[in-house]
């Protein structure tokens, strides 16, 4: 979930200095902050517990970071972080609750701050976001798209860009005329090649919406998710029919003999003779054959003792059935289905991401007060409370007749071990992993071609740090990878008003969409290159995460006290506009995130 305050931010731009706080010691606080410092050249301080945790030692070694160690982000820690000073706060920790008064403080000693919360609990989201001077984030609910995505097989996510104007396809889907621009070529290749300078060659491109339904989410008919009076007629049958099938065998067998001992006489009457014999109805018939008499004293006295049987067998099925629908047990007849692992802050939205689709989805957890668990009840989804790396609990999921295997709890050796085992009982499984490491992630798919793996942090990250520097932004994900979409703006005197159209197609790191003008038109990009950029203008671009950080540089006005950033040459490389990242020649850090094929090293934490 993203929601998007009611006042209208002004992007950082001039004026010094520019410090950001962040409160929080996990993975996305650690990201967070490296974004920042960086990619963007910000002076950051966080607050945090102890220095001496793990991702405490992680962001202390980030270059020009400022630490403070506090329990809770309260009074005392935002006069040490000189909080009053500062552009942006980022509330990341994991306690709601905390957060909304840590939130409360922060406007108090600076009104004007602009902060970013990091929420779980969507009703306490959809409260504080009412305050104009917070913008609420989730990077469950926005890292979920892209598991989704990947479990059922696209490349990305199937939701529209730009309000649904705007759609990722691939480019035998839609006509030519209706592509904006090529985002990347991936078949044939270990790492999709983002942006490339062969528009022409890109096999997922941007599109205008046009209605479409690929194959790969075409819903099929529901499994799982019935009305609780049919799914209990179901599991009824399903345990009766074979007392059943016997007992009408018995009939049967004895409508059959009685109508050969009585040729003259009809079907019905051995039928109806049988079935009073056989609910202990039959009158003795003392000039009947002794064949009949064995036939009806047999009918007589099994029929004694299949009735209470069948009565039993009935009640313990209704009953039974009932218990299995109402806590979402899963049927044995599953198949096609999708198994998420992990029903935490992700986890949940991944479920109700696939529910909508019509996927059939069945949810495991060790923990029946995990987040996803309520969830996965209220949609009727089948839930197994139980450790996934346990053979016998897959099994239990019909994880051998499923189509795909989402793993996303937050340990990884766990996630690995449970992705193990699903390849074991199920060879061909499409298997998605959320691994925190980049590198952990890169030797898994050397070693176990594992291949689809997701980062939670890497994909929300880019969202928070353009929220704190004002901005808003939709990303593309594509593999492990990262396109961001967002509408900046040319600054009076900033290096971007001395470029030209040309300057703003930068294979393997931005490429321009359109152009709105001072009077509101909209431009496409097909512009002659060498049309000049006017202050003003808003520009509407795709681009890698340190491509969109270098344009946000360039379309910033220059700091007071700095002088005027350098024009660039138009014929300079891309990698060479301004400074660049450290690991920015080939993306590894933002992009790759880490498996992205041999021989290209990542050192990302992508939790």
């Amino acid at each position: 979930m993203a929601v998007t305050p009611a006042s209208t931010e002004v992007p950082v731009g001039a004026g010094e200095p520019h410090r950001f706080v962040i409160c929080g010691d996990d993975t996305l606080a650690y990201r967070l902050a490296d974004e920042l410092i960086n990619r963007h050249k910000l002076a950051v301080t966080v607050i945090m517990p102890s220095r001496a945790s793990t991702y405490g030692r992680r962001i202390g070694k980030l270059n020009g970071v400022s630490i403070i160690e506090s329990e809770q982000p309260d009074t005392d820690a935002y006069r040490s972080a000189k909080l009053e000073e500062a552009d942006a706060l980022a509330l990341v920790g994991r306690n709601d609750i905390a957060n909304i008064e840590a939130a409360l403080q922060a406007h108090g000693i600076n009104p004007g701050l602009r902060i970013v919360v990091r929420m779980f609990n969507t009703s306490l989201s959809e409260g504080i976001a009412q305050l104009p001077y917070c913008t609420v984030l989730s990077d469950g609910a926005l890292a979920a798209p892209a598991f989704v995505a990947a479990a059922v097989g696209e490349a990305t996510p199937s939701e529209g860009l730009r309000g649904g104007a705007l759609v990722v396809a691939r480019r035998d889907e839609v006509s030519e005329r209706e592509i904006l621009c090529g985002l990347a070529i991936s078949e044939g290749r270990d790492g999709a090649d983002l942006l490339p300078a062969e528009q022409d060659a890109a096999d997922l491109v941007l599109a205008f919406a046009v209605p479409r339904k690929p194959a790969a989410l075409t819903p099929r008919p529901r499994l799982t998710h019935r009305h609780p009076v049919g799914a209990i007629l179901g599991r009824v049958w399903r345990r009766l029919r074979f007392v059943l099938a016997g007992f009408v065998g018995l009939l049967v067998a004895g409508a059959v003999i009685l109508a050969l001992q009585h040729p003259d006489g009809s079907w019905w009457e051995a039928i109806y003779a049988a079935t009073l014999a056989a609910f202990g109805g039959a009158d003795a018939e003392p000039r009947a054959t002794a064949l009949e008499q064995v036939t009806l004293l047999v009918l007589t006295i099994v029929s004694i003792a299949l009735i209470p049987l069948l009565t039993g067998a009935v009640v313990d099925a209704v009953v039974k059935a009932r218990l299995e629908v109402l806590d979402g047990a899963v049927p044995k007849r599953i198949a096609e289905h999708v198994v998420v692992v992990g029903l935490g802050g992700v986890g949940s939205y991944v479920i109700e991401g696939l529910h909508a689709l019509g996927v059939d989805v069945v949810a495991i957890d060790k923990s029946a007060d995990a987040r996803g668990v309520q969830v996965a009840r209220e949609l009727g989804i089948p839930l197994i409370i139980g450790d996934a790396s346990k053979r016998d609990t897959l099994l239990a999921a019909s994880v051998p007749t499923s189509r795909a295997l989402v793993v996303i709890t937050s340990d990884d050796s766990v996630n690995l071990e449970t992705a193990l085992i699903g390849r074991s009982v199920h060879p061909d499984l499409r298997v998605v992993l959320r691994l925190f490491d980049g590198d952990f992630a890169e030797q898994v798919q050397r070693a176990f071609d594992l291949t689809i793996s997701r980062s939670v942090s890497y994909l929300a990250v880019p969202f928070f740090a353009a929220r704190l520097l004002g901005h808003n932004l939709e990303a593309i994900p594509i593999d492990r990878r990262v396109l961001l979409m967002a509408d900046l703006v040319v600054a009076p005197y900033s290096v971007m008003e001395k470029q030209t159209v040309g300057d703003l197609r930068r294979p393997g790191e931005a490429w321009l969409l359109e152009v709105t003008n001072t009077l509101g038109a909209r431009l496409p990009s097909s512009l002659p290159p060498g049309r000049r950029l006017r202050r003003g203008e808003r520009l509407l671009m795709v681009a890698t995460r340190a491509g969109l950080a270098r344009l946000m540089q360039e379309t910033s006005p220059p700091p007071d006290t700095a002088p005027r950033p350098p024009i660039i040459p138009h014929d300079s490389p891309p990698h060479h506009r301004s400074t660049p990242h450290p690991r920015d020649e080939n993306d590894s850090d933002g992009e790759r995130g880490g498996t992205s094929g041999p021989g290209r090293s990542t050192t990302t934490d992508s939790g």
